[in-house]
């Protein structure tokens, strides 16, 4: 039974406590004493298909006209209106069932008054007629239309080139919808343009028809369907002058999947080989995973101005062009290829759970590196621990926050989505790392069991870190509450202090562990199983201490050890993520 009125002596404790509200709360706005915080927004309408015309008259003028189909169906109770996200576009018109309908528009969001309420169940469809045009400049995001380079070297370079970048809420500038990833939608694009540009969007090519030409030029219209549904910010448009490398047909790694990437004209031999891996990889992830791939086709698209690595659209990942041609070229296929399982067939409830993407994708660089080095499994294991220490080594240097002045991972303290991809408890290294660290702990039979459970029950469905710890916990038979809360709703790392001594007499290593991290009320000590490997007598024996307050200590014991050990690694496998550093090392010489 909840308390409804506190004790007087409750307040009295608190207000006697000096310093206790000195300093001003990062979580609370200063000025407003607003909470900073964004909640996950509310579905009041669930979007069911969307239907996209658009008219590029001229790919040397950045413009276009649209006609967009939106069906719809109420959520809880009757509704006569509905708020949608647009921003910054020409709105003409609203048509419902061939008629006006009056709506309000602020260049953020559109309210469409419908003539009566609409049951639940009863799916209505809103016509609208705008345009768009540019430049425009959101950071990166958006639709990026850029003109082509008449010094150009090849023909791809001389045309011009729009691509679309929709994470985390940014398609709301070139379509109007509910721009949040808690709703999904089948979609299809018509897109007319002229020849000899093609037009690349989500899902299977229904068709190319020729189009009424425009300013003297031949055009065509591409049709592209979507029939899977998926979050909106993942739908996609790109439209350029491409090569076309084909790397899938009968005797790929995953026959039966048409698998192309569009590179410059020129680079097709070198585009051919940077993604030779990409058919091995698609039917390694559906073993991992145990899922078919989800959906029709899986294209690559190698864009200019590009902002960021890649980005997952469903079937169609946008790639930044020196990105694809660098050094770690595998690690960024793998990355976006795994994402078309988490993060797109299961989406992020909010922004605040996308570490079940970002994380996840990491970890698939992970599993990836690991399957690429061979059979023989110390190879295997070797690739594996350079993937797990190169997220370590990058967590250690940046990620020393605590709270309240440091948001956690898993956190909705945040004002603009795009903060969320970058802080110090990063959701893609310490993300992929907690994968890690849950595969150590549960092992791979339980771990591999939980990832299918988890793609299985969620798929075509958004998720967030409860129901993927549920998932864990039902299949291992564990608690794993502690686990998530210290580690993914937590800011910052510990930092261990260890010190080593031995008594030969007794045949006994003696490990203390000190927490010197921020340790107060709101950064209670890590508890954890810190692993010991010892070399004693020419062979590897394990130990551990249990870690549960600032101070632990343990002692493991070697009474038919011929000597003292000759060495000994803390945590070497990397099962707790933290900066640990031997402050007390074995003296050298005899016992």
């Amino acid at each position: 039974m909840p308390r409804l009125v506190a004790p007087i002596g409750l307040f009295l404790a608190f207000a006697a406590v000096p310093g206790l509200a000195a300093e001003p709360d990062p979580r609370i706005d200063a000025d407003t004493g607003r909470q900073k915080a964004i909640w996950i927004r509310p579905l009041e309408w669930d979007q069911v298909h969307m239907r996209l015309d658009l008219d590029l008259a001229d790919m040397g003028t950045p413009r276009f006209t649209a006609r967009q189909t939106l069906r719809v169906t109420p959520i809880g109770e009757p509704r006569s209106a509905i708020t949608l996200d647009a921003v910054d576009l020409d709105i003409a018109e609203v048509r419902h069932r061939g008629g006006h309908v009056p709506f309000d528009y602020d260049r953020r969001t559109i309210t469409v008054r419908l003539p009566a309420p609409v049951e639940p169940g009863r799916q209505i469809e809103l016509d609208f007629a705008y345009s768009w045009a540019g430049p425009k400049d959101f950071g990166g995001d958006g639709l990026i239309w850029t003109l082509g380079k008449p010094e150009g070297t090849n023909r791809t370079q001389q045309a011009a080139q729009i691509h679309t970048q929709g994470q985390p809420e940014a398609n709301r500038t070139w379509f109007i919808g509910h721009d949040f990833p808690n709703d999904r939608l089948t979609t299809e694009l018509h897109v007319t343009a002229e020849a000899p540009y093609q037009a690349v969007s989500n899902g299977r090519l229904v068709s190319v028809k020729d189009a009424k030409p425009a300013s003297g030029k031949p055009r065509r219209t591409w049709h592209w369907l979507q029939d899977k549904p998926h979050a909106s910010y993942l739908v996609v448009l790109v439209v350029g002058d491409f090569a076309v490398v084909d790397l899938g047909g009968p005797d790929s790694a995953r026959p039966g999947l048409p698998m192309h990437v569009y590179t410059e004209h020129g680079e097709e031999e070198r585009t051919r080989a940077a993604f030779a891996n990409t058919p091995r990889m698609v039917a390694y992830f559906e073993r991992v995973f145990d899922e078919p791939y989800p959906w029709d086709k899986y294209d690559q698209l190698i864009v200019r101005n590009f902002a960021w690595g890649g980005m997952e659209n469903t079937s169609a990942t946008v790639l930044n062009r020196a990105a694809s041609f660098g050094r770690n070229v595998d690690g960024l296929i793998a990355h976006e290829l795994g994402h078309q399982w988490t993060g797109d067939l299961i989406t992020c409830k909010s922004w605040e759970h996308l570490w079940l993407n970002e994380g996840w994708a990491t970890y698939a660089e992970m599993l990836w590196a690991e399957e690429k080095a061979g059979d023989d499994p110390n190879a295997r294991r070797r690739a594996y621990h350079r993937a797990v220490i190169a997220n370590v080594r990058a967590q250690r240097v940046r990620n020393r926050g605590s709270a309240p002045g440091s948001p956690p991972m898993v956190s909705n303290r945040y004002l603009d989505p795009n903060d969320t991809f970058v802080k110090a408890d990063d959701v893609y290294a310490k993300g992929g790392l907690i994968l890690h660290m849950l595969r150590a702990r549960l092992g791979d039979e339980v771990f591999f069991e939980g990832v299918r459970t988890y793609v299985d029950r969620f798929k075509f469905r958004s998720a967030d870190t409860d129901d993927f710890r549920r998932v864990f916990e039902e299949v291992s038979g564990q608690s794993l509450a502690l686990f998530f809360e210290q580690w993914a709703f937590r800011p910052g790392l510990p930092s261990l202090e260890v010190d080593l001594a031995w008594d030969g007499s007794a045949g006994a290593l003696s490990v203390s562990v000190e927490q010197t991290q921020t340790i107060d009320r709101l950064n209670p000590p890590y508890r954890f199983t810190l692993p010991v490997r010892v070399r004693v007598g020419g062979q590897d024996r394990w130990g551990s201490v249990d870690v549960e307050d600032r101070l632990a200590r343990a002692t493991v014991r070697f009474p038919d050890a011929p000597g003292r050990p000759t060495s000994v690694q803390i945590d070497p496998n990397l099962t707790v993520i933290a900066r640990t550093r031997v402050r007390t090392p074995l003296p050298e010489g005899p016992d």
